[in-house]
């Protein structure tokens, strides 16, 4: 698990270093992209879609709003609830990065190029078991 652990820390640091010129980090990109497929979306579900907490996830909103990219609104229907919506800003912000970085995933370096077909298969397949593994767990 730790060599797991260690390669994905790496990639995730390495896309991070690409996307700093462009002054967004992925977790943004993220969700702007699925802002701008979705229309709107609740935090909630923003913390969901990025893995992270509640306290998180309005920390990194807030980020997003000072910067003009998103806009947080009422539900006119349930005044608790907060609606996110991208910006034309936020649109032009995800327009900036080349899409090689952020639309299939693939940066300059990209790890799976060190491995031939047949150890790629085996690693998604080794990958999907862990998982399946850990949702069982997790039902427990």
């Amino acid at each position: 698990m730790e060599l797991v652990s260690r390669a994905h820390l790496r990639w995730k640091r390495r896309v991070a270093r690409d996307l700093a010129p462009y002054g967004v980090h992925p977790k943004q990109l993220f969700v702007l992209r699925k802002l701008v497929e979705a229309g709107s979306l609740v935090p909630s579900e923003i913390a969901e879609l990025v893995f992270a907490d509640r306290p998180t996830t309005t920390s990194m909103l807030a980020t997003m709003e000072r910067a003009g990219w998103i806009t947080r609104r009422r539900d006119p229907e349930n005044g608790k609830r907060v609606i996110v919506e991208v910006t034309a800003a936020g649109r032009r912000k995800l327009a900036s990065v080349p899409d090689r970085l952020w639309r299939t995933g693939k940066t300059p370096i990209d790890p799976e190029a060190g491995l031939s077909a047949p150890e790629r298969a085996e690693a998604v397949r080794l990958l999907e078991k862990l998982n399946a593994w850990l949702d069982q767990a997790e039902d427990r």
